[in-house]
């Protein structure tokens, strides 16, 4: 993490340590050689300096669909995937016993519903019509017989016991008509609207069985949502697992950012478009660029860190970085091309000033100056010096003890 430098107002032993070593290094005949540094036209930058990891950016999820042990796993981490293709499949034993025997027992249930949905049997009606139709021509029959007998006996010619007889005879076929329109009524209304109810919601109950059975044993194979890059696979085979649970996780190669994190102190400093620069152990001899593209929104606990998440995009899609991946980042927060830089440990306050002392050929000044940039190693002059002047490098350092 880069801080600010600040220039606090010296303490009276600091300016008088300065004036005995000005006195001193211009005073001694042979004066102690101290390092220096000359003040030179070049770019600065103020950076942030900080980790963070690669992520994948509209990655797809591998979840379980149904409840079970794992079988088999068809793909490794790593490894490219099509959609559709089978990544994992999950044992089914259990499942299709259930199946079976759901399936038995929903078929044994329609042919149970079956007389108290659709009625009697066509056969059973067939045979009841048949009766009906025969005492029907009987009496038709009888009728006639009843009719002719009763004219014969007007004659004389037949007895009244021989005509009641026959009128028996017709009374007994009333009473069989009555009774099979009665039989017939009670067989197409053997069974009320509620029991039919009752059937309907049994047949459905089995058939939402066998449906979801079948769906387990389908839903067991689980497929690839999308083609790309198993980047993540968190199960193995024997392992059970729940329905919904993530699986693993796919993604297309480059299509990444990076999540930096920044400390507390210098979410300030962060804005959008800023150049961001990646460094990876993995590949330690190249650089990738990018741009932030969203500050933090709060402050987090990380690893006793309080930091910020900063999302980045990176230049040109490198499949070379790869998720999870953990990298150096550097934020440049502010840049100058062409400003006048000292190193930073040439400064001092001097007189509640930050100062200079500079060297003169065997003679130092000092010399108070206007500082602007402040990188890690680097300060930016603004007024005080000119490009080549010699600025003594921690000066109350240097030459004391001589």
């Amino acid at each position: 993490m880069i801080r600010n430098f600040n220039f606090p107002t010296a303490p009276a032993v600091r300016i008088l340590a300065g004036g005995f070593l000005l006195l001193f290094l211009n005073q001694c005949s042979h004066p102690p050689e101290v390092s220096t540094a000359k003040a030179e036209m070049r770019d600065i930058e103020v950076v942030i300096s900080t980790n963070g990891i690669i992520e994948p950016i509209g990655s797809s999820g591998i979840y379980a669909s149904v409840d079970g042990f794992i079988e088999t796993i068809h793909a490794s981490e790593g490894s490219r995937v099509t959609r559709g293709q089978s990544i994992i499949q999950l044992d089914t034993s259990q499942a299709q016993t259930a199946l079976a025997s759901a399936r038995a027992s929903l078929l044994q249930a329609r042919r149970e519903a079956r007389i108290v949905l659709t009625g009697p049997s066509r056969e059973e009606m067939d045979a009841l019509n048949a009766s009906i139709e025969e005492n029907t021509l009987q009496l038709q029959q009888i009728a006639k017989d009843v009719s002719t007998e009763e004219l014969l006996y007007q004659k004389g010619a037949v007895s009244k016991e021989a005509v009641e007889r026959l009128k028996e005879q017709q009374e007994l076929l009333h009473v069989q008509a009555n009774a099979l329109k009665k039989k017939k009524e009670n067989l197409l209304t053997r069974y009320s609207e509620e029991e039919k109810g009752w059937e309907r919601d049994r047949l459905d109950v089995l058939a939402d069985q066998v449906e979801l059975l079948q769906r387990q044993v389908r839903d067991a194979s689980i497929t690839a949502p999308e083609s790309g890059l198993l980047f993540s696979l968190s199960v193995k085979a024997g392992s059970f697992v729940t329905r919904g649970q993530l699986l693993g996780q796919i993604y297309q190669p480059g299509h990444i950012r990076l999540r930096a994190y920044v400390d507390e102190p210098d979410l300030g400093r962060i804005k959008k478009e800023q150049q961001v620069v990646i460094e990876w152990d993995g590949m330690p001899q190249k650089k990738w660029n990018g741009t932030v593209e969203k500050p933090a929104d709060e402050v987090v606990s990380l690893n006793n860190r309080s930091i910020g998440y900063i999302l980045c995009t990176i230049d040109g899609e490198p499949e070379e970085l790869i998720p999870n991946v953990n990298v150096r980042v550097d934020i440049v927060t502010d840049r100058k091309d062409n400003a006048l830089v000292i190193p930073k440990n040439a400064v001092f306050s001097h007189d509640g000033r930050p100062s200079v002392l500079v060297m003169e050929g065997q003679n130092s000044t000092i010399k108070p100056v206007e500082t602007g940039l402040i990188a890690y190693e680097d300060i930016e002059i603004l007024q005080g010096l000119e490009a080549g002047d010699a600025v003594v490098l921690n000066p109350f350092n240097n030459g004391t003890d001589n």
